[in-house]
């Protein structure tokens, strides 16, 4: 049982790490371009990046649904993305956030 679960454990913790490279190369073409982080970017990036790792046949596609946000309307507005909103309590955004504002 343990090495099932540690199993497991490595494929979510590849799809965490692909994740996090892909937002990274997302995040330094936009803020390279100048853009400002808003609530329709993060979610454009979310996006991009979830259909670049969800492409990748080394990666399982049920961890990749774990990190993916929920189904349901985004808030896709010009305001600027703050840390301090709870929509940020999905995984990928504060992925996406982390990337923008921390490198």
């Amino acid at each position: 049982m343990l090495i099932a679960m540690d199993t497991e454990i490595a494929k979510l913790v590849a799809v965490e790490v692909r994740l996090r490279e892909v937002i990274r190369a997302i995040v330094k073409r936009h803020a390279s371009a100048g853009k400002t982080l808003s609530w329709g970017l993060m979610f454009d990036i979310e996006e991009e990046a979830l259909a670049q790792i969800g492409a990748d046949p080394a990666l399982d596609t049920q961890y990749v649904r774990i990190l993916a946000a929920p189904p349901g309307p985004a808030n896709r507005t010009d305001r600027p993305a703050g840390l301090d909103d709870i929509n940020a309590m999905r995984t990928t955004l504060w992925m996406i956030q982390e990337a923008y504002y921390h490198g």
